[in-house]
Formats: structure tokens, sequence, C-alpha cells
């Protein structure tokens, strides 16, 4: 399947590649990756309606950390597209997106393929990563190395501690051994 992001469009309609790729194109809610495509009236918040037009070349909605693989938005006829300004550091509101009638938008990602947005306006949303986090080999083993001397230490220290009890107890006994009391 070729991606629509890998036709240079410059201003050509991407409507016919899309109908030859058989993208599907939905209304309601769907996820792409990372990102999730939630119409508005589906939203908790109230977004303003977008005003910017989605140019040929498409609008980068999230960008792949460290030359990784970008969230491209793509689009034919009249669809709008305004990032979030601003809010909180884990707001996870990406942008508000409006597909005109009888135009469709397109979420462009190499790995995920494509997704057909129809008509209507959503929210853009980055999912939250609720799972712990996968470490490659190299981590977990530096991870598991570093557990480990922490381990040895306690035990080393508790060794150490369990010594100097013994050492106390033996002193105290020696102790009480050599004074005795003589009656007269």
């Amino acid at each position: 399947m070729k991606l629509l992001s890998s036709v240079r469009s410059d201003g050509i309609d991407l409507a016919h590649l899309a109908a030859e790729l058989d993208i599907p194109t939905i209304a309601g809610l769907q996820h792409q990756g990372d990102v999730s495509v939630i119409p508005a009236a589906m939203a908790v918040d109230d977004h303003q309606r977008p005003m910017t037009p989605v140019p040929a070349a498409g609008v980068a909605v999230v960008r792949g950390e460290a030359g990784g693989h970008t969230h491209l938005l793509l689009a034919s006829g009249d669809v709008r597209y305004d990032f979030r300004d601003g809010g909180a550091a884990d707001d996870l509101t990406l942008g508000s997106l409006e597909v005109g009638e009888g135009a469709t938008a397109w979420l462009d990602h190499p790995e995920h393929g494509d997704t057909g947005i129809a008509p209507g306006r959503y929210v853009l949303r980055r999912k939250r990563e609720l799972a712990p986090r996968v470490l490659d080999p190299g981590a977990r083993r530096k991870r598991d190395q570093a557990r480990k001397q922490a381990r040895k230490q306690e035990a080393m220290a508790q060794a150490a501690r369990d010594q100097a009890a013994r050492e106390r107890a033996a002193r105290e006994q020696a102790m009480s051994a050599t004074v005795r009391f003589v009656a007269d």
C-alpha cells in the first residue's frame, strides 16, 4: 500500500489516490498509533472552530521523536486544522479539525498507514501511555545490575550490623563474667 505522504501533491487533489488505495473514511472515533481523532460531540472540552486551511503539503500533527515517523494531516477539499495554543504540560489535546461537506482529511503515518476522516468537527489528542515503560536490553541490564549491587551493599551493611551486635553481646557477657561479688 502506498502512503499518501509518499506522493508529491503540490496542490493536486488527493481524493483520486485515496479511492485507488481503499483508505477507509470514518466519521466516528478512531486511533492511529498514539493519536486519537475524537468527534467534537464526544470531547469533554469545548474547542474553537479551526480557521487555518490544511495546505497541499499537509500539516505535521505529531512529529516523530529523534527523526521518527510523523503523523501528517492531508486534505482534499475544505479541511481546516488549528493547533491547540498553550495548555498545561500534561494536556494531551493537539488541536481542532473541521472537515467540510464533500471534503476528506487523511491522517498519514509510515508505520500505521492512512486513515480517512469524514466531514465533521474533531479534536485530535495524544494517547496517554499507562503501561510500564519498555526498556531496551542494554538499559534493562544496567537497571538489573544496579539493583543487584544495591541488594549486595544492603546485605553487606546488614552483615556488619549483625557482627557488631554479636561483638557487643560477647563483650557484655565477658564483662559480666569477670565481675564477682563476694559476700562478707
